[in-house]
């Protein structure tokens, strides 16, 4: 990351009301030294640092109300080193000038800021489904697995493939291919929890995340989703249908890698069984020692 990124991450992660304070302290110093130094030095610039940074933390909204109070600050330091009259058109002429050149600065810093945040999330959203790609995907599950290993609770992860997606592009072209892939994201997206993750993998591969979820639990989730994308895949005509394999994590030594890998085992095992199903494993510590671990522990038949 870059230092500018740094210091961007270092403010986002300040409480709004440190945020406040530190603005109302800077600007009021500035103020004060600014009415000290009289005419010969100039410390109004400076005014521009909490206002960047209340632009920055609280919007557009913020950024001008502090404006207001900067200029308001430096006029008055103005006629008072100055000796400049109120009934003159020079203060005024003079505030306006400031405060449109401090609108300016709030205005470009928002849409600098709106821009960032715009790049950051399609960096982290699939272009064609519009669901999180894989590089969203990876961190989150890196999250979700680092807090099972410390509360001990399930984590369940799953990939599924869209079965003959090929007969699709081949029969009705690509155009079919990717509203068929854009049809299957929203059915997920929609019976999915606000807590879990559908993320495109690439190609016609997807994976699902699913915090604090058992065995039991995920292979309802998955079934209810698998019934949400048949349902559009039947309303779209298109003649395909989904594999997926998910495995339960309880507690041990894993990785986010070693999840994929397995889950994706599972997949083709389905794949290679007729496809259209759904299995699951159980692996970690408290897995149950009679199963062996990669043995199907359940399995939705074709419908």
């Amino acid at each position: 990351m870059t230092p500018l990124g740094r210091l961007a991450a270092l403010v986002d992660g300040l409480r709004h009301v440190v945020v406040l304070l530190v603005c109302v302290t800077l600007i009021a110093g500035v103020g004060f030294v600014d009415l000290l130094s009289g005419a010969d030095v100039v410390f109004s610039v400076f005014y521009a640092v909490p206002i960047a940074l209340a632009t920055w933390v609280f919007g557009r909204a913020g950024g001008l109300l502090f404006s207001v109070v900067a200029t308001v600050l430096w006029t008055v330091g103005d006629h008072y080193s100055l000796h400049q009259a109120w009934a003159s058109a020079v203060p005024w002429w003079n505030a306006a000038v400031r405060l449109a050149f401090f609108a300016l600065v709030v205005v470009i810093l928002a849409a600098l800021k709106h821009a960032l945040g715009e790049e950051q999330r399609l960096a982290r959203v699939d272009a064609l489904t519009r669901v999180p790609n894989v590089r969203h995907f990876r961190e989150q599950a890196e999250l979700e697995l680092r807090r099972a290993q410390r509360t001990g609770r399930p984590l369940s992860v799953a990939i599924f493939d869209v079965d003959d997606l090929k007969v699709v592009n081949d029969r009705f072209g690509h155009p079919a291919g990717d509203a068929l892939l854009i049809a299957l994201a929203r059915a997920w997206m929609h019976v999915l929890r606000s807590t879990d993750v559908v993320a495109r993998l690439g190609g016609d591969e997807f994976a699902v995340l699913l915090p604090e979820t058992s065995s039991a639990a995920a292979l309802v989730a998955l079934k209810k989703g698998r019934g949400a994308a048949l349902l559009a895949i039947g309303e779209g005509g298109w003649p395909a249908s989904l594999s997926i394999g998910a495995v339960t994590y309880l507690g041990g030594e894993a990785d986010v890698e070693g999840l994929l890998r397995h889950a994706d085992a599972l997949m083709y095992e389905v794949k290679n069984d007729g496809k259209d199903g759904v299995r699951n494993v159980v692996i970690g510590d408290g897995a149950d020692p009679v199963r062996p671990e990669g043995s199907p522990a359940g399995r939705i038949a074709p419908t």
